[in-house]
């Protein structure tokens, strides 16, 4: 009995500890430590997968070595991170499992790098239960004040005043639940710098002598910023991103926020590194991949698209183009009354006693609340002053109630990325002289006066790098014709509310003829400034001018002169171009000289790709007249 009885408890003990042992057993076998987990991603090539190598923004570099195009150490865990996504993800890998600092818990893996460590433990397999507790509130908190669920592509049109938007730029908006797009928040990528010459700023950006940041902030600042400081249209472009990959790109721009990264003009720059943050939305695009060596942010726009990401666009026309619309349809009384209540020479309850229409009245008074905005940004009145004007003025306007549908009569620009690209290759036949010759142009960037305007702002210039070869039949000629490094124009018309200043500058080689009836290359800087009057349609300028030249073949090899340039550009119609221009410089140090140019240029634009081109020409240098007439065929892309 005493044997039995101590035998049957013994037993039962034993069966119980087989059957716990058995039902634990396959928890204990699934919970390895962080080197089974670094062996299982490597047995899956994890770190050559295509969303790994979106995360951390690897590239092959010139000589096919994996790198990535982060420059701050504190992007990568590994030593070796920046240019090894093996050691990597390692590093990464064993960091989820490393408990938190209870003084930083926010610098942990999850909360650092939250979209890295979600494909990881998502990939993996990783049971939650076996990652150490971390509590990331600065990201959870900023996840419920974003509330992201839309995404929104928007392209702010070029602007030549800023040196950092010549090209136009490129930010992604993120909405939450709201209606209000105001409300969402915009990441911008932009280069850290408050260099305002455009000359420097290029050439500083060309070697990447800037660092870059991602920001996030709210989009009525960048919208204040395009629309109202910096008068730029703006186009907005809804992307088919699902929630989820909204909220997976979200997660990517918390990784990058305060890193730097070498900013590059042409390449690396706003354009492109947005391109990352849509591939980590959704992974299988191949953005990045399939851009250009240069990167235009209206080509973004144009692959983003031809990607199936674009859904529908929304046009915001800038403060200084409603001002202009509202002009444009302001006879002489109504400007004159305008500019007296903008003076405060006229009272704001006497407007109604001038008898005019409501539809006149509305239209002042617009004016003069749209310009009474722009001068308090621009910080021409002090806060005392908008708010008392602004007020009188928003009172008198809605009594007047709600105008019609035509009432800016803004014209329909078009969609920007519906517009010519901005590579240009022209070739052609012409005759100078007694010479025929053919000649080819190469253009990498970006638009030009001529060009048809759609997606580009009207009266506006900028090419860079412009080659222009040119071969004579009869002589068995080739020769540079002229090679324009920098060719930037900016005719900004004035009207009664805005007296903005006309500019160039153009800086390159080009062929020029000399006392000895013979063309030879000269280097030249040819800066000017002035007014232009009109509009998009037909606009007329004057510039004051200076050109300095240098060659051996001028006395003391160099010559600088001034004068002056006039012209007229003109739209007949839809697809036709004219600009008719004189220019006259006289060269007093150097080698005095005189030089005079008329020419009468025309493009006629068959589609976005294809466009016909006729320029004729009669110049007078150092005594002798030369005429050059040529037809060119444009295709750009």
């Amino acid at each position: 009995m005493t044997l039995t009885g101590s035998f049957l408890p013994v037993s039962v003990v034993v069966c119980l500890l087989l059957l716990v042992t058995g039902m634990l057993w396959p928890a204990f076998a699934a919970a390895p430590g962080a080197d089974a987990w670094q062996e299982r991603a490597r047995a899956e090539r994890l770190a050559d997968s295509r969303t790994w190598q979106v995360l951390l923004h690897y590239k092959p570099d010139l000589l096919g070595r994996t790198v990535s195009l982060i420059d701050d150490p504190r992007f990568f865990l590994a030593a070796t991170g920046k240019n090894d996504p093996q050691a990597e993800l390692d590093a990464d890998i064993a960091a989820l499992f490393r408990p938190a600092d209870a003084e930083h818990p926010e610098e942990h893996m999850r909360c650092r790098f939250p979209a890295r460590s979600r494909f990881l433990s998502e990939s993996l397999e990783i049971d939650p239960a076996l990652l150490p507790t971390v509590t990331c509130s600065e990201l959870e908190q900023a996840l419920v004040k974003i509330e992201p669920q839309r995404a929104v592509l928007i392209f702010p049109g070029n602007h030549n005043n800023s040196p950092a938007s010549m090209f136009g730029h490129t930010l992604i908006s993120i909405e939450g639940r709201h209606q209000s797009r105001l409300l969402s928040f915009a990441v911008n990528y932009a280069a850290h710098t408050d260099e305002t010459n455009g000359f420097a700023y290029a050439v500083k950006g060309v070697f990447g002598l800037y660092p870059g940041y991602y920001s996030l902030l709210p989009y009525y600042v960048k919208v204040r910023e395009y629309n109202d400081l910096e008068r730029r249209d703006v186009w907005e472009y809804d992307l088919n991103l699902t929630p989820a990959e909204v909220e997976r790109m979200t997660l990517h721009i918390w990784e990058l926020r305060d890193i730097a990264s070498e900013y590059y003009f042409f390449d690396e720059n706003c354009s492109y590194n947005l391109l990352f943050l849509l591939e980590a939305a959704r992974p299988e695009l191949n953005l990045t991949d399939a851009s250009r060596d240069w990167v235009i942010p209206l080509d973004t726009v144009r692959s983003v698209e031809q990607a199936g990401l674009v859904g529908t666009m929304r046009y915001r026309p800038s403060k200084a183009t409603r001002i202009a619309a509202l002009a444009g349809k302001m006879d002489r009384t109504e400007t004159d009354l305008a500019l007296e209540l903008l003076a405060d020479r006229l009272a704001v309850a006497d407007l109604a006693a001038t008898g005019l229409g409501n539809e006149a009245q509305m239209r002042i008074l617009d004016v003069a609340i749209e310009t009474t905005e722009f001068r308090y940004y621009r910080k021409e009145l002090d806060q005392d002053a908008y708010q008392r004007r602004s007020l009188e003025l928003l009172r008198a306007r809605s009594r007047l109630g709600r105008a019609g549908e035509d009432y800016l009569g803004l014209a329909d620009p078009g969609r920007p990325d519906h517009g010519h690209g901005s590579n240009r290759l022209a070739l052609g036949i012409g005759m100078r002289g007694d010479d025929c010759y053919q000649e080819l142009r190469l253009r990498p960037a970006y638009h030009n006066l001529l060009d048809a305007d759609q997606g580009y702002l009207a009266g506006s210039q900028i090419d860079f790098a412009n080659l222009v070869l040119r071969y004579t039949p009869e002589r068995r000629q080739l020769a540079l014709q002229s090679f324009d490094l920098i060719d930037i124009v900016s005719l900004s018309p004035r009207h009664a509310f805005f007296k903005p200043v006309s500019w160039k500058v153009t800086t390159g080689f080009r062929q020029r003829q000399f006392n000895d009836d013979d063309d030879h290359l000269v280097y030249r800087l040819n800066p000017g400034g002035g007014f232009t009057w009109g509009d998009e349609r037909a606009m007329a300028y004057l510039l004051m001018e200076t050109e300095g030249l240098l060659s051996g073949r001028f006395r003391d090899s160099f010559t600088l002169g001034a004068g002056g340039s006039a012209g007229v550009m003109a739209t007949p119609l839809p697809k036709w171009k004219v600009h008719l221009a004189a220019r006259q410089l006289w060269y007093e140090l150097g080698d005095p000289h005189r030089g005079l140019e008329v020419s009468l240029r025309q493009n006629f634009a068959v589609n976005e790709k294809f466009s016909a081109v006729v320029e004729i020409s009669r110049e007078r240098i150092f005594g002798d007249y030369n005429t050059d007439a040529a037809l060119l065929f444009n295709y750009y892309w």
